[in-house]
């Protein structure tokens, strides 16, 4: 922007306000990280199972024996609590014979590429 010597300034605003929401504070999940509905890091998970990081990036990997329901956003993993506690509810099925079909299900399913 010109200025009134015809030089080029920086014009001087006002701090603009934050709209509600997207102030840090003001979003789900802002004082407890571990909210119901909110996405998990791979940290926020690995307190949650009281695993190391690395087991859950193992359980991450294609061919893991056990995988853990994950989302793959911008190269970062993300997990949602209830795809977790269906995953947790999934392994301690008493029924071997449940758990099975459930692998045999899961692995039918067409996992493509994790992006």
């Amino acid at each position: 922007m010109r200025n009134e010597t015809g030089l080029i300034g920086k014009r001087r605003e006002a701090p603009r306000a934050a709209r509600p929401g997207d102030r840090p504070g003001d979003r789900p999940g802002a004082t407890r990280r571990l909210a119901g509905g909110s996405l998990w890091d791979i940290a926020d998970v690995s307190e949650y199972l009281q695993v190391p990081v690395s087991s859950i990036y193992k359980m991450t990997a294609r061919k893991a024996p056990v995988r853990i329901p994950h989302i793959r956003i911008g190269g970062k993993l993300r997990f949602r609590q209830s795809d977790v506690d269906q995953w947790l509810t999934l392994l301690t099925t008493s029924n071997i014979e449940a758990l099975a079909k459930m692998r045999r299900k899961v692995s039918q399913v067409n996992h493509g590429e994790d992006s």
